[in-house]
């Protein structure tokens, strides 16, 4: 068990590195913070490196591999929550490998919102999708994203990186929504096959590029004033209409 009593031990800068995106990128490595959270990590198999606990924190998660402790004064200079728990975990990224080309998945076309992405992948998880992410989304392994996901960010498949090109060339049946004299009612679609559902960046919704890929167009009625819906909220009611 190492023990960290000044915020200028080089272990310490190094950990608060990973509140970064530089830092995850360079290192391959991201954290997690909570109770639930690290056991939800350490339940599923993730990677765990170490773990990470404040001086005052006394609860055992059941990992038994390398520990720091930290001193309680300095603990919060690891995290990214304004009332942490006191334990965080230094979790490796997963490996980037290519996505069955059969299957259910929501497509995200550069969702920028960690919190709308953690939904998404919430659902996905509720549903049985597996979720594909567009070059231009948020980071997978921003803390926001995966305290979002409250959890199911250890259960569910996700595929970074994939272009409209390699989504055409899949031969999966691709469903977006959008306002079209094209688009038809949401449960008029074609769920049956291997299916991808797009969901699109918040503020200019799926790119014209990625519609003119697309089999089938729906439209989500809205009957008052709305102008649109959440995307976490679009992505979850067609995931659902799929698997009714």
């Amino acid at each position: 068990m190492m023990e960290i009593t000044s915020a200028k031990n080089e272990k310490y800068k190094f950990i608060k590195s990973l509140l970064t995106k530089k830092g995850r990128d360079e290192s391959g490595l991201y954290t997690v913070e909570g109770k639930k959270s690290v056991s939800d990590a350490i339940c599923a198999g993730a990677n765990v490196k170490y773990i990470v606990t404040s001086s005052d924190y006394i609860e055992d998660v059941g990992f038994s591999g390398e520990k720091v402790v930290v001193k309680s004064e300095i603990f919060p200079g690891l995290c990214d929550t304004k009332s942490p728990q006191g334990i965080i975990a230094v979790i490796e990224k997963s490996e980037i490998v290519p996505f069955p080309k059969n299957g259910r998945y929501v497509y995200c076309d550069r969702i920028r919102d960690p919190g709308n992405l953690g939904t998404i992948i919430r659902t996905a998880d509720a549903t049985g999708f597996s979720v594909l992410l567009s070059d231009e989304c948020c980071e997978l392994y921003s803390p926001k994203t995966v305290r979002a996901s409250m959890g199911s960010f250890f259960h569910t498949k996700v595929y970074e990186g994939i272009s409209y090109k390699m989504l055409k060339e899949s031969g999966i049946h691709l469903i977006a929504g959008a306002l079209s004299d094209k688009s038809k009612d949401f449960k008029e679609a074609d769920y049956e096959k291997s299916v991808a559902i797009i969901v699109g960046n918040e503020a200019n919704g799926i790119s014209e590029e990625l519609l003119s890929l697309c089999d089938e167009l729906v439209i989500i009625p809205i009957l008052g004033r709305a102008e649109s819906l959440n995307a976490g909220v679009a992505a979850a009611i067609l995931m659902y209409e799929a698997i009714r």
